[in-house]
């Protein structure tokens, strides 16, 4: 279990094969076929199956492919000392509960120790851990955990603003904005800091 609580990266939801595209069209044209819809004489439902199957595969659980580690790049020295911070990045996910999507905007950030990495590094970090099935929650705090890991940083924060269509689609009906949270180091533990990396952050949000 991590410092928080909860199970590292490698202990969250995880295939134990590979996508099986054909077994995945199978089971999207059982589930309209089920729904009562008529796929083959429909001939807007004809190709669905594929295209549902070819998007879960190779865009929404493409992360799955990834390293979050080799995501960030390669670091490299700097021991300035000043934080970094990367924000308004887009980003979708799906939730492992309802397999519905979600979208949303992170902004990630941290003070080096002694080694940074390039800024589309932090991009694509967040893509390979959030083009999984994964709760907004671990997603947020899966990326410091990994800055915390390859980087060694004096602290690492991140916050994400999604909005959840499990919510919006179903139960309350409501919309609706989920913001989360995640600091370590510096940013856990100094007020200023963290203020300063969320006024950084958020400030054109205002």
């Amino acid at each position: 279990m991590s410092g928080d609580g909860h199970p590292p990266i490698e202990g969250r939801i995880r295939p134990d094969a590979p996508p099986d595209e054909a077994a995945m069209r199978l089971g999207v044209e059982a589930l309209l076929r089920g729904a009562g819809f008529p796929v083959d004489a429909e001939p807007h439902l004809r190709e669905t199956a594929r295209r549902v199957a070819e998007a879960w595969s190779r865009d929404l659980l493409g992360g799955y492919r990834l390293d979050p580690e080799a995501a960030l790049g390669e670091p490299f020295p700097d021991e300035g000392g000043q934080m970094v911070v990367v924000s308004d990045i887009e980003f979708f996910s799906s939730c492992p509960h309802h397999l519905m999507p979600y979208r949303g905007t992170a902004h990630i950030g941290y003070v080096p120790g002694r080694l940074a990495v390039g800024f589309s590094g932090v991009v694509r970090l967040l893509d390979a851990l959030a083009h999984r099935l994964t709760l907004q929650e671990w997603l947020t705090r899966d990326v410091t955990a990994v800055l915390d890991r390859v980087l060694a940083p004096r602290g690492a924060a991140c916050v994400v603003q999604a909005a959840p269509m499990c919510v919006i689609a179903r139960g309350v009906k409501r919309p609706c904005e989920i913001v989360s949270t995640s600091f370590t180091g510096v940013f856990r533990d100094d007020p200023e800091v963290r203020r300063d990396f969320l006024a950084s952050a958020l400030e054109r949000r205002r």
